[in-house]
């Protein structure tokens, strides 16, 4: 339970580290949360600074995943380096949807939940992003695909026998990923949601448009 704990507390600190708020800074010169839709995401910085910025965002929201996780499996002497992944894997994630210094406000977490179930589970992390690109193919949007690639993980790690604190992480990024994009799941009901790019190339391609 220790151990757990202070995975979870240093994972929360890395996690608050929001490097879109880096490179926005060092790019526009300004705070990412007065920027596009003020998300501090992949997504935002994307579409506002370009592919390169967006690319920095990614790297460094996996770093800050990938770096705990690695040091304090090496240093901390327990058999299952998967719980001590998922821990740390929620403790990012709540830091970057619920940083201290920003009265709690943050971004969605998608990258930092897609490399912590990849880094759990790779095959069915990896499965998990292949069922999440065609749910956003065919349903037309992010936030469903988001809610269904981490359904779908939860489920099958489920019927894999994975560590139970690694089903009740998944469970829980699920709850998360349900709260963190519900404004977007309601928009879709009343038409203000904006379709993603990647669906409607697709289907005007398949229509031959």
């Amino acid at each position: 339970m220790i151990k757990c704990l202070l995975s979870l507390i240093i994972g929360y600190y890395c996690g608050s580290f929001l490097t879109a708020e880096m490179v926005a800074r060092k790019v526009a010169g300004k705070s990412i949360f007065e920027i596009g839709d003020g998300n501090p995401g992949m997504a935002n910085v994307g579409h506002e600074l370009g592919s390169r910025a967006a690319l920095a965002c990614l790297v460094g929201d996996i770093l800050k995943i990938l770096i705990p996780v690695l040091v304090l499996n090496a240093l901390v002497d327990t058999p299952g380096w998967q719980i001590i992944t998922a821990w740390t894997g929620l403790g990012a994630t709540l830091g970057h949807l619920y940083p201290f210094w920003h009265h709690f406000r943050g971004g969605k977490g998608v990258t930092t939940i897609a490399t912590t179930i990849i880094l759990m589970s790779p095959l069915w992390g990896i499965l998990s992003g292949v069922v999440g690109v065609a749910a956003i193919v065919l349903s037309g949007y992010l936030s469903v695909a988001a809610v269904v690639a981490i359904a779908f993980y939860t489920i099958a790690i489920c019927a894999a026998g994975l560590p139970l604190d690694c089903r009740l992480v998944a469970l829980i990024f699920v709850l998360l990923t349900c709260k963190a994009h519900w404004s977007k799941l309601i928009g879709i009901r009343n038409g203000t949601t904006h379709r993603a790019s990647l669906s409607v190339m697709f289907w005007n391609k398949v229509r031959g448009d």
